[in-house]
């Protein structure tokens, strides 16, 4: 943007130029050209849209932990994180690339409260197995609870919650598995154990994601410093008709650098 000093005044269009008035200033600024985006740049763009488009399932699927747990941003860092998903797929495929495709371990341990970690929390997180009769098994063992949970000044107990969503991909069809509160007060010197079995639908392709939640209770009201309160999708799976699918990491090739014939005389090794 330029301002104009001269005696005369313009005012509107001229060529790429714009002549415009701001306060007490003629300035003069040049319009804008339309970019056009490059075939890789595109492809690019439609590969983050397809993240983007995952990351707000997944958080329209966990929305009451959203409302309750979520704290920093929680959308812009789900769908950075979905993005790295979409990064471990080869450039072969892309503007075409697939959630099911890339390494989608990389979303655990996402915490939707950016301010506190839950093993910060939950010292001792459940021990989580697939059961071969279509069972996720959940199991806390018999402990202190001073080895189990971070204790809290006034909090009388500590709540832990649990949410499962398993999506199939393809057709879209999903479930949303809400689990009962776990509700221990802190008045327990010992945890007595405790598991837990949510039978999951596992045929067809399907992305099944598991988050934990804690929050503290202070005459039964829940303590709203966000210091102690947490959430994570603490497991990723991609099961398909009951086996979970392992990501195996695409073989980069290598380089190898063409060795330039070297000028001049060269020892003869050996010649003795």
């Amino acid at each position: 943007m330029a301002t104009l000093n001269g005696i005369v005044r313009f005012s509107g269009k001229v060529g790429d130029l714009i002549f415009y008035r701001s306060g007490k200033k003629d300035v003069v600024r040049r319009k804008s050209g339309t970019h056009q985006l490059s075939e890789n740049s595109k492809k690019s763009a439609k590969d983050f849209g397809e993240a983007s488009r995952n990351a707000a399932y997944i958080r329209k699927a966990f929305a009451p932990m959203v409302k309750d747990y979520g704290y920093g941003d929680l959308a812009s860092r789900l769908t950075k994180r979905l993005t790295s998903v979409f990064k471990t797929i080869p450039n072969s495929t892309a503007g075409s690339k697939k959630l099911l495709e890339g390494n989608l371990k990389l979303i655990e341990g996402f915490e939707f409260n950016a301010d506190t970690r839950l093993d910060r929390l939950l010292i001792r997180q459940p021990k989580v197995s697939w059961l071969p009769d279509g069972l996720i098994e959940l199991e806390l063992p018999k402990i202190e609870m001073k080895h189990l949970v971070k204790t809290v000044i006034q909090a009388d107990a500590f709540v832990m919650q649990v949410m499962v969503f398993n999506w199939n991909v393809h057709d879209g069809d999903y479930e949303i598995l809400k689990v009962n509160d776990l509700k221990v007060a802190f008045s327990q010197v010992h945890f007595p154990g405790a598991k837990l079995h949510v039978p999951v639908v596992q045929q067809g392709d399907r992305i099944v994601l598991l988050a934990i939640g804690i929050c503290y209770l202070q005459d039964q009201f829940r303590k709203e410093d966000r210091r102690y309160f947490a959430c994570q999708i603490s497991h990723c799976y991609h099961i398909k008709d009951g086996v979970e699918v392992v990501f195996v990491e695409p073989i980069k090739e290598k380089v190898v650098p063409i060795e330039e014939a070297q000028s001049g005389l060269s020892w003869e090794l050996g010649a003795l």
